[in-house]
C-alpha cells in the first residue's frame, strides 16, 4: 500500500528551512537551491510545491505569521505571565515587550525574519498587505491591555481603531527591537525604557501606575 504523503507537512518543512536561512543570512540568501539543501530535500521536491521563489516567500511569510508570530509568541508571553498579576496592565505589557524584544537565539532570528519581510514589503504590495493583520493584531492586543481588558494575546481582533497611546507604545517597541537587534541598546536597557514609558502612560488608568514586573 503506497505511503500517504502529508503535503502540508512537506510544505511546512520546506518553508521552515527557508525561515532558518532568512533568520541567519537574510532573504537575499534564499534560493530554491539553498532551501532544498537546508531542508535536506531535492530541488525537484521544492519545485513540486513552489513554482518560484516569490511563491515560496509568500507561503513562508503566511506560515511565519501563523506559527511563529501568533502561536510561539503567544506561548512565550503566557509563560512569562505564569503566576503574575494579569489584572495589572503594566505587568502584562512588560511580558509582551520582554518576549518581543530580541533576547535569545530564537527571538533574534525571529526579529531578523520580521525585518527582512518588512524590507521586502516596501517594494512588494502583496507582502505589505499580508503583513497588515500582524501589525493590527499587536495594536489590538496592546489596546485591550491598556484599556483594562484581558491580555488578549491570540484572541480575535476587535476591529476598533487603536488610540494614539497604543500606537506610540508599538512605535517605541518596534524601534527598540531594531536597536537591540543591532546591538545599539542592551535588552535590559530597552525594557527599562519601556517600563518608564508605561509608568507615565498608565497614570490615568485604574490602579497604581508603578510597574510590577512579571517573573
Amino acid at each position: 500500500m503506497p505511503k500517504k504523503v502529508d503535503h502540508e507537512q512537506r510544505r511546512s518543512h520546506i518553508v521552515e528551512a527557508l525561515l532558518r536561512i532568512a533568520g541567519e543570512r537574510g532573504l537575499e540568501a534564499v534560493s530554491l537551491r539553498e532551501v532544498a539543501a537546508e531542508a535536506g530535500v531535492s530541488m525537484g521536491a521544492v519545485q513540486h510545491y513552489f513554482a518560484s521563489k516569490d511563491e515560496m516567500l509568500r507561503y513562508a511569510m503566511q506560515h511565519w505569521l501563523s506559527f511563529t508570530v501568533h502561536q510561539r509568541f503567544t506561548r512565550a508571553v503566557q509563560a512569562r505571565l505564569a503566576g503574575a498579576d494579569v489584572s495589572d496592565p503594566a505587568v502584562v505589557l512588560h511580558a509582551v515587550a520582554a518576549a518581543y524584544l530580541p533576547h535569545d537565539e530564537e527571538s533574534r532570528a525571529n526579529a531578523k525574519v520580521a525585518l527582512a519581510f518588512i524590507g521586502r514589503a516596501a517594494d512588494e504590495p502583496a507582502i505589505a498587505e499580508a503583513l497588515r493583520p500582524a501589525h493590527a493584531g499587536l495594536l489590538d492586543v496592546v489596546g485591550r491591555i491598556l484599556s483594562g481588558g484581558a491580555p488578549g494575546v491570540g484572541e480575535p481582533l476587535t476591529g476598533r481603531p487603536a488610540p494614539d497611546g497604543v500606537r506610540r507604545f508599538i512605535a517605541l517597541l518596534d524601534g527598540l527591537r531594531l536597536h537591540v537587534l543591532a546591538g545599539a541598546v542592551a535588552y535590559e536597557d530597552a525594557l527599562g525604557l519601556l517600563d518608564r514609558y508605561l509608568s507615565e502612560a498608565l497614570v490615568d488608568t485604574p490602579g497604581p501606575p508603578a510597574v510590577r514586573r512579571a517573573p
